[in-house]
């Protein structure tokens, strides 16, 4: 009986993740993000693109703090998301971001959450900036990535 209360719980704690992260998603507004990329009000397209850039950052960046409190089922409670948002979200944009996150988890697998430098890097590649800055846009998208993924981990579940 043991066994069917372990398996429960490990439901429910999943099934926790799923629901904290999908209300953190749907709160976030990315208005520090596009501010410390310099991305104003009125910059419609690039605000567009951005956000399905973040917000697949983001899914990605669960992906990686599911990978280490999870690690068995990781990529299960992954597709599940996956596939809950799709329904919750059946429009092309929507599909885009998707996309993003599974590229994004790509980036990140390889070295886990110790450097940021990659993906950092590919944000700062949708701002046009001389080496200097790109160099300072970089440091500082790399510092805001760890904030947002130990803001993620620490609300896992």
């Amino acid at each position: 009986m043991q066994n069917l209360a372990e398996v429960f719980d490990d439901e429910s704690v999943a099934r926790e993740a799923l629901e904290n992260f999908a209300a953190l998603l749907d709160g976030a507004d990315f208005t520090a993000e596009l501010e410390l990329m310099g991305i104003g009000r009125m910059q419609f397209m690039r605000r567009r693109q951005m956000l399905v850039e973040w917000r697949g950052l983001y899914m990605a960046l669960w992906r990686l703090a599911l990978a280490s409190s999870f690690p068995q089922d990781a990529e299960r409670m992954f597709a599940a998301f996956l596939r809950s948002y799709d329904a919750a979200h059946p429009d092309k944009l929507s599909g885009r971001i998707m996309e993003r996150a599974r590229q994004y988890w790509g980036m990140l697998q390889p070295k886990g959450d110790t450097d940021f430098s990659d993906v950092a890097r590919h944000l700062c590649s949708f701002s046009v900036q001389d080496e200097k800055q790109a160099r300072n846009l970089t440091l500082r998208l790399v510092l805001h990535i760890r904030k947002i993924y130990r803001i993620i981990f620490d609300r896992l579940i």
